[in-house]
């Protein structure tokens, strides 16, 4: 990101006012929400809230060719009691840049797309207990490669179909590698004579699937689990982005994942045949501007994958996952 910034500065730089092929621009927002109790009878809890987010995209047109880079980073906390642990209300890094061909009038190019994906700092399970980590950066991270071809019919909206597409997840920490998080093969342990079987470092009674009984004992790991898992398919991007009314716009990315060497037999996070091999990551977002700096935003993301096991205490077997959030706060427009 340092060296295309550095790059648009000098491509204007060297200009001297002549139509760059390069353009730029985003927005950098911070979002704060406070609220104190003394002798409230309704009840309450002071606490305080603060959201950071920076959206930005670099692009390149000239002749036949194009280059389109976007970065999302968000980051959010709220404080219950500024001497205990915040609790985590948002986390994003998004990172994606497409080359482009142009074959025909602007409408149809010929691309080769990388997209990456994390967070900033650990997760928890704040339901079950604010120690109990289930995620943390590059845990996981994922990373694309493909090629394909993008439909672009109008300035408001564009799909990315990559038929050839290269997919690494990564877990970079032992212990949730280990206990097979978000889909890498997680550690094996030593077998038992009487067909006992082994699970996250337990021994469980024998079941024609895990269906999570109390372990019996604990036995000695013989492998730990992988960090990478690799995977080659197909992959969709689809984005759209409009101007609702005036000062309001409302945007939307798409994204899914199908993996050709996926089988019909294989089994999801909770030892259950797949229901939907398909990975998808919803995203959606309605900014409202009050004015130059002051705006409000909704935004809403619904992701499915059957290698993430559901959290503890939700209820039933589902792979859903959603997530809404609802600011207000200073943003500023970079040209």
């Amino acid at each position: 990101m340092i060296a295309l910034l550095l790059s648009v500065n000098v491509a204007f730089a060297q200009d001297g006012g002549i139509e760059s092929p390069w353009t730029h621009g985003g927005t950098i927002g911070f979002n704060m929400a406070q609220s104190h109790f003394d002798n409230w009878s309704a009840g309450g809890q002071d606490n305080i809230n603060f959201l950071g987010l920076m959206k930005y995209d670099i692009n390149y047109m000239k002749g036949l060719h194009k280059w389109d880079n976007s970065i999302d980073l968000q980051l959010g906390y709220n404080y219950f009691n500024v001497d205990m642990k915040p609790i985590k209300t948002d986390d994003r890094i998004f990172f994606s840049s497409l080359y482009g061909y142009d074959l025909i009038n602007d409408h149809w190019y010929a691309t080769a797309n990388f997209t990456f994906q994390s967070q900033f700092t650990n997760g928890y399970n704040y339901a079950a207990d604010s120690t109990n980590r289930i995620s943390g950066f590059m845990a996981p991270g994922y990373l694309t490669l493909g090629l394909g071809i993008q439909w672009v019919p109008n300035e408001h909206f564009k799909v990315n179909v990559s038929p050839l597409t290269g997919k690494m997840i990564i877990v970079n920490d032992k212990t949730l590698a280990d206990e097979g998080a978000f889909g890498v093969n997680g550690a094996e342990y030593e077998e038992d004579e009487n067909g006992e079987y082994y699970k996250d470092g337990h021994k469980y009674k024998l079941y024609s699937q895990y269906t999570g009984t109390e372990p019996v004992t604990r036995y000695n790991m013989t492998k730990h689990g992988e960090k990478i898992r690799w995977e080659l398919g197909a992959q969709l991007i689809a984005e759209f982005n409009y101007e609702i009314f005036k000062n309001v716009t409302f945007s939307s990315k798409l994204i899914a994942f199908y993996d050709y060497f996926h089988k019909s037999s294989d089994l999801n996070a909770l030892d259950e045949k797949y229901t939907c091999p398909i990975y998808f990551d919803w995203d959606n977002l309605l900014v409202m501007k009050v004015n130059d700096w002051l705006s409000c935003n909704i935004s809403a993301r619904l992701v499915y994958d059957e290698d993430v096991a559901p959290l503890s205490n939700v209820e039933g077997t589902t792979f859903r996952q959603f997530k809404e959030v609802l600011s207000l706060g200073i943003s500023y427009k970079i040209p």
